[in-house]
């Protein structure tokens, strides 16, 4: 989707920034770790939840219409429809996903696709279904008062399970290394049943299979996973068009990071322009992309690298270290908050920008290696 904002001081001005992420994680269901937070919610009831508070703001949303180019000038920017109309604008902001079609023309890159060799088999289903069976039940033991997510390793296989909504809903997703005759679509229905082969050896395999075997019919799905590895720029020669989310950086959901580095862009973002002002929206988008570019690329990189370990991991070998046991949560990504700390860094990088020096991110490593020394689940006593 390709937003075209005619005026940006106005939007942003009926968005507060803070107020807006937090009425969305007072409305979330989420689960605590001691020291730890973290929020778990449904896709859809994200998506409803952005939604309606872009309708509340008046935010001019338009769907079903087909965006065929993109310009710019000194002046601004726009996107021409298919209908022949041309829509002028401060910027344009393209997180039209992985196959972005801006993505070539605003950056002048298109990396060739990251062949994982990998998919997977996704499910959530509410929580009902497994309540009467005394064997699937053992999921929902926190029911009420927690979320939980747990994580098994296996030979071409892992297995992430959990729960939702404080126990209202069971979510589970399978990656694995059978990729014939699959396609990326999402919503390729598949069996449930054709995914508990993957586990049915497994020490733990009757547990689990008492609850995936439980997945209603239609609620399964099974896909090719893609990604790609970092782009060098996000932001347009003229500086006023940008590429966000998985546009700019799509990445495999090893990590659960994903959507949470979209969103981290979106904020980062609008707080820029904020700063930036009207009158130099170019420089608002290339300090969004100095603050973020190299902490998401990490991340990216590393998301494609732990799920090339799992799933490639020597079960024979005798070193345990090449065997996978935890998905990483470090604290540098699970702990950041990019609206302070955008806040905080907004003028020291403008100000490297105008003067032409190296701005050093403070909000990854600073000798660009993923560190996950410092896991939250680790340090609060709990297992991921």
């Amino acid at each position: 989707m390709v937003e075209a904002l005619d005026n940006i001081r106005t939007v942003l001005s009926s968005i507060d920034i803070h107020d807006t992420f937090g009425e969305l994680r007072g409305k979330m269901e989420y689960f605590s770790t001691e020291n730890c937070d973290v929020v778990t919610v449904q896709r859809e009831g994200l998506l409803d939840l952005l939604y309606q508070n872009a309708k509340d703001c008046a935010i001019d949303l338009r769907f079903g219409i087909k965006v065929t180019g993109y310009w710019e000038s000194e002046e601004g920017a726009g996107i021409l429809l298919e209908n022949g109309d041309k829509v002028a604008a401060d910027c344009v902001v393209a997180a039209d996903g992985v196959h972005s079609r801006a993505r070539d023309i605003i950056t002048g890159e298109e990396p060739v696709p990251h062949e994982t060799g990998a998919a997977v088999y996704r499910s959530h289903f509410a929580a009902d279904t497994v309540a009467g069976e005394p064997d699937a039940k053992w999921i929902l033991e926190s029911v009420g008062e927690t979320d939980t997510v747990k994580v098994y390793f296996g030979r071409n296989a892992s297995l992430m399970l959990g729960t939702l909504g404080k126990g209202k809903y069971v979510h589970w997703a399978l990656p694995h290394r059978d990729v014939e005759g699959l396609a990326e679509a999402w919503l390729q229905p598949a069996d449930a049943l054709c995914a508990l082969e993957y586990i049915r050896d497994w020490p733990v395999g009757k547990k689990l299979i008492a609850v995936l075997s439980r997945t209603p019919p239609g609620s399964c799905w099974n896909h090719l996973l893609i990604s790609r590895r970092p782009l060098s720029t996000w932001v347009s020669k003229g500086g006023r068009m940008i590429v966000i989310g998985d546009a700019a950086h799509p990445m495999p959901p090893n990590l659960g990071q994903g959507a949470n580095q979209a969103i981290e862009d979106a904020a980062v973002l609008a707080i820029c322009l904020e700063l930036s002002g009207k009158g130099d929206i170019p420089l608002g988008l290339r300090v969004m992309e100095k603050l973020r570019h190299k902490r998401v690329s990490m991340v990216q990189n590393a998301s494609i690298d732990v799920m090339e370990k799992v799933l490639r991991a020597d079960w024979d070998a005798d070193q345990t270290e090449a065997r996978p046991n935890h998905i990483p949560h470090p604290a540098w990504v699970l702990r950041h908050d990019c609206i302070k700390h955008t806040y905080e860094e907004f003028q020291t990088v403008a100000n490297s920008y105008r003067n032409g020096r190296e701005y050093i991110p403070t909000n990854a490593p600073f000798n660009g290696v993923f560190d996950c020394g410092d896991d939250v689940f680790k340090s609060a006593g709990k297992s991921s």
